[in-house]
């Protein structure tokens, strides 16, 4: 709800900060875990989303999903070609689009990382029953979907 004064009604401030704490919760816990393999948080969602999207994904559409910048996913990507997690590669029908795809140590890592979320998953979210687990991801897509367009 919006204010007058441009502020906001001190219910939405709480709501707000709920949601703040709750997300440097899950990505201090995600930092945490992640670290174990010397990976960041944005390392893991190429991953993630490289072996959802099961084909190599042009660097304008991880940028897209991630909520970045072409220029920053760019160098993310640079350093996971040194890693070897991933490789570039041309598009055979426009060669001057490049594309992103797992490498076999790539799919591995993201392989056991899936396992471990999954754990840690479960052990964040084990407060919450499973309807309330339901009700929470309708209501963060239904949050994510209407308000997208103002970080796009």
């Amino acid at each position: 709800m919006e204010m007058p004064s441009g502020g906001m009604a001190p219910a939405d401030r709480e709501e707000f900060a709920s949601l703040y704490t709750a997300f440097a919760i899950l990505r201090k816990e995600s930092d945490r875990a992640l670290s174990a393999w010397r990976l960041t948080v944005p390392q893991a969602s190429v991953l993630a989303l490289l072996a959802e999207a099961g084909r190599p994904l042009p660097v304008s559409r991880l940028a897209r999903l991630l909520l970045q910048e072409s220029p920053s996913v760019t160098s993310l990507v640079d350093r996971m070609c040194d890693s070897g997690l991933v490789e570039r590669t041309k598009d055979n029908h426009d060669r001057r689009v490049v594309l992103v795809k797992l490498t076999g140590k790539g799919r591995k890592m993201h392989d056991t990382l899936r396992a471990t979320a999954a754990a840690s998953s479960d052990e964040m979210f084990g407060v919450l029953s499973t309807d309330e687990r339901a009700t929470l991801k309708d209501l963060l897509q239904k949050l994510a979907r209407r308000n997208i367009q103002r970080v796009r």
